[in-house]
Order: structure tokens, then C-alpha cells, then sequence
């Protein structure tokens, strides 16, 4: 170890969690298979606030003390906090939403072979909470490295454009894991893409197509225009990129269109990158008689790689290796509540579920023995926050 914060208490503390947790993996694995044969679609409040209670009810036996917090329309976000003898205050972040809708569960549930676990959101991302619960359970039987730990779960992971509903109570925490699946190479997530989802809308004169042409001012030429104009932003700058995800208009096959829409998913590594690209979405040239206007839909910032997220992330894979558990880190495109976390000013690492990958999909799957050390890489990173890790970093 070359960081006086890994020490062998730290190292001892991953051992012993990840011992117990392989000792317990059936234990482990019958609250995933559970979670997993339970349908949870985002925006379903009533069927994501009854997981958010039983959630809840299962770690309060485990020692924790939970809240279910209302947001509004949102659901209950889970708080369950446990305290410690330490000082480090850590939040283990979650969500338990997942894109399928009811009887995707019963249609294809739950199973496993020699390497594997398959279901719908086994690995986005029920098995990083069943990483999160037990890793948990496992440090409240132990000598509790840390002054309180928060297991937070969120019901609005997947459609949310703006941050967590309750992230103001992880104000002053020292350190965020986030439980986002590893890579599918083993890899942490050590930064993000920042994402802007926009529309840009045309409204333009309606006219007879085939009358009067040239009286009509036509919004689907000018949005069409700016559509091409708009692609010339994909890799404009490194990292950067831009995809449209849709277009639509028009009021009928002989009428000149009043009315035109595109939508976009916009992705930058470097917050500053994001800026420059939304400023130049909305750098619209001039079409005579139609006006055009840019909504911006929300997205999370960019989770850029401080010197607090390098050493977690260099403690987590020298963590790892201790125990025989070899991966490195990763930026990646995709989006989580961890780029929240970051952007309000609380170092986090993302990437700290199992290996797994294929999200979203029919073959989704996480690693089996990965499960385990995950769970020890969990405990240890909480462990060496609490000796002072990100106190050298700074």
C-alpha cells in the first residue's frame, strides 16, 4: 500500500467483509433474486414506494435506522443511516427504479449459471443495492471504521433530468460511492460524460402546398437546415458528442408546416466543453418568417476526476487487488446519480457494483464472484476514508 490510509486496518476490514460476504453469497443472492423478480418501472410510485418500505424494513433488521422521505410526485427516497465509532460520514448511493415495465419480471426472472446472474436490472442496478445492504450489514458487525454511513436508495434514477431529490442531506459527507454496475472488464467509474438533453422548436405560416407555395413559411426547411447544421457539433471538440433522437412537424400531406421539433442527447467530457456545444445549438441562422427557439430538457453535469476522485479510485483497485480482485477505472458516456453528487461538491467514486453490463436489455447479467468483492472493496474504501485518505488528496 502507498498511501498511509491504507493501512492494515483498512485492509483488514475489506478481508473481513469480503470473507463474510462470500460466506453469506446464498444470503446475498436470495435478496437479489427477490428484488429482481419484483417489478419496479420507473414512474410506477405506488409499486416503487412499496419496494422503497420493504427495502426498508429489511435493513432495519440488519441494524440500520431507515427514513422514507416523500418527494411529491417522485416517490420515497430510502435514508437509511447507520453509526459508527469513526469520524468519516459516507453515503452509499442507489436506486432501485429500472426501465421495465410490469411483467417483464415473470417473463424472464431471475436465474443464474456458473458465472452469472440474469434478469431485468440485475446489473442496473439491484445487484450495486445488494452490494450497498450488505456491505452494510456486514460493517455494523464489525468495528464500524466511520462516524455515520447512509445507504441512500432513490426511486427516480432513470427518468430524473435534475439532481436527487434529497441531496441536501448528504451535505458535509466526506465521500459518495455510487453502486452503478462495474464495467464489464472489471473497471470503476472514476468520470462521466455531462449530458444536456434539449428541443428546438419551429414555427413558421401555414399555406395550401400546392396554391400558394411561396406564401406559407415552411418550418420543416428550417428545421431540416439547422439539423445538419447541428450534426457538425458531433466530436466538434474531443469527447464531445451529439446525437437527434427524434424530429417531427407538419399538419398534413398538402400543407405548407407551421410547426417542426427535434429533440438531442448532447455529451461532453469537460463541463466547459458542454457550455461552448449549448451555446452553440442555440447559434440559429435567420429564416424568413419562421422563428426558432431551444428548450433545455435538463441532464446531469459532467462527474470530472478530481484529486479526490483519483484517490478513492486509486484506493479502490489497490483495494481490489488485495484481494485478488483486479480492475482498473473508466470514463464512460453514460450518466448517473453519481455526476450529481459530484457536481454538488462531494467526492465520488461510481462504478462500485458488480461486474456486469448489457443494461437495459434482454441479457443483462452481473458476475457472480464479483459480488463479494465488491462488497469488501466497499468496506475498505469506507474504512480508508475514515484514516484520512481524501484529507491527502486535497
Amino acid at each position: 500500500m502507498t498511501h498511509p490510509a491504507l493501512d492494515d486496518a483498512v485492509l483488514a476490514e475489506a478481508r473481513r467483509v469480503h470473507e463474510a460476504a462470500s460466506h453469506d453469497l446464498d444470503v446475498v443472492l436470495a435478496d437479489l433474486e427477490t428484488w429482481v423478480n419484483t417489478d419496479t418501472p420507473g414512474g410506477d410510485i405506488s409499486a416503487l414506494d412499496r419496494f422503497a418500505a420493504e427495502l426498508g424494513h429489511l435493513v432495519e433488521g440488519h441494524g440500520l435506522h431507515p427514513e422514507l422521505v416523500p418527494a411529491g410526485e417522485r416517490g420515497l427516497y430510502l435514508h437509511a443511516s447507520l453509526e459508527g465509532a469513526g469520524t468519516a460520514r459516507v453515503a452509499l448511493l442507489c436506486h432501485h427504479d429500472t426501465v421495465f415495465p410490469h411483467g417483464t419480471a415473470a417473463a424472464r426472472p431471475f436465474h443464474r449459471d456458473a458465472a452469472c446472474c440474469y434478469g431485468p436490472g440485475v446489473a442496473d442496478m439491484k445487484g450495486g443495492l445488494a452490494v450497498a445492504v450488505h456491505a452494510a450489514r456486514l460493517l455494523a458487525l464489525g468495528p464500524r471504521p466511520f462516524a455515520r454511513l447512509e445507504l441512500v436508495s432513490v426511486p427516480d434514477e432513470e427518468s430524473r433530468p435534475t439532481a436527487p431529490e434529497t441531496i441536501d442531506r448528504l451535505d458535509g459527507f466526506d465521500a459518495v460511492l455510487c453502486l452503478e454496475c462495474g464495467r464489464p472488464d472489471g473497471e470503476i467509474v472514476s468520470a462521466r460524460k455531462g449530458a444536456m438533453w434539449f428541443r428546438v422548436e419551429a414555427a413558421g405560416h401555414p399555406a395550401h402546398a400546392g396554391v400558394e407555395p411561396d406564401v406559407g413559411r415552411n418550418a420543416i426547411h428550417a428545421l431540416a437546415t439547422e439539423a445538419i447544421r447541428l450534426l457538425g457539433l458531433h466530436h466538434a471538440r474531443v469527447g464531445l458528442t451529439l446525437q437527434l433522437t427524434s424530429i417531427t412537424g407538419g399538419e398534413g400531406l398538402n400543407t405548407v408546416p407551421s410547426r417542426a421539433s427535434l429533440t438531442g442527447d448532447m455529451r461532453a467530457i469537460m463541463a466547459a466543453d458542454l457550455d461552448w456545444a449549448i451555446a452553440e445549438v442555440a447559434a440559429f441562422a435567420r429564416h424568413d418568417g419562421v422563428e426558432l427557439t431551444v428548450e433545455d430538457l435538463g441532464g446531469p453535469p459532467a462527474y470530472e476526476r478530481t484529486p479526490d476522485v483519483a484517490a478513492l479510485a486509486e484506493a479502490a483497485i489497490l483495494i481490489g487487488g488485495a484481494l485478488g480482485h483486479v480492475f482498473g477505472e473508466a470514463l464512460t458516456g453514460g450518466v448517473s446519480d453519481g455526476s450529481w453528487t459530484a457536481a454538488h461538491g462531494l467526492p465520488t467514486l461510481d462504478g462500485l457494483g458488480p461486474v456486469g453490463g448489457l443494461d437495459h436489455g434482454p441479457n443483462e447479467y452481473v458476475e457472480t464472484a464479483t459480488i463479494p468483492t465488491r462488497c469488501g472493496v466497499v468496506a475498505g474504501l469506507v474504512a480508508a476514508v475514515d484514516a484520512g485518505l481524501l484529507r491527502g488528496a486535497r
